[in-house]
């Protein structure tokens, strides 16, 4: 059995071991046992675990906006402004650590208002939420901006 079909094997029988023994790999240069079909899978894998966080952020930062704006209760808008900062927070992280998702960001915030308008929606029915987000869409308005003082 050759060294590929042992990783591909390991591949599927432990994923961390796996991972291991490909950086290890990776860093002695050993280039010729590279299971590259998997690690072609991942590293497309983890891009779009990225920008799937970063477009789930999004929604949750737009629900809790919305819930800030447009409906009254002292008690639950602490919390609210506790994850909106979370939410900020992780957004500017995600960000700093791939600069080059902030246009995939910018692009997927009216998509993550139409979800995250839908999901409040269905939490507090008798509230007229907006159709489309009333303030600026700027990314970095969204990262910064206290909409809701």
């Amino acid at each position: 059995m050759t060294q590929t079909s042992l990783s591909k094997s390991l591949y599927d029988q432990d994923f961390a071991l796996w991972l291991e023994q490909v950086a290890n790999q990776l860093r002695v240069g050993d280039f010729s046992h590279l299971d590259i079909d998997n690690l072609v899978v991942e590293l497309d894998a983890l891009g779009r675990s990225q920008k799937r966080e970063i477009k789930s952020r999004l929604v949750v930062l737009l629900a809790h906006l919305l819930k800030c704006l447009y409906i009254d209760s002292a008690y639950d808008n602490r919390g609210w402004e506790v994850t909106l900062r979370e939410q900020r927070r992780e957004l500017r992280l995600l960000l700093e650590q791939s600069p080059s998702l902030v246009h995939y960001a910018a692009d997927v915030v009216e998509d993550a208002y139409t979800i995250a308008l839908s999901e409040v929606r269905e939490d507090y029915a008798k509230v007229p939420f907006p159709d489309h987000w009333p303030f600026s869409s700027a990314l970095d308005d969204l990262l910064t901006c206290p909409f809701w003082q």
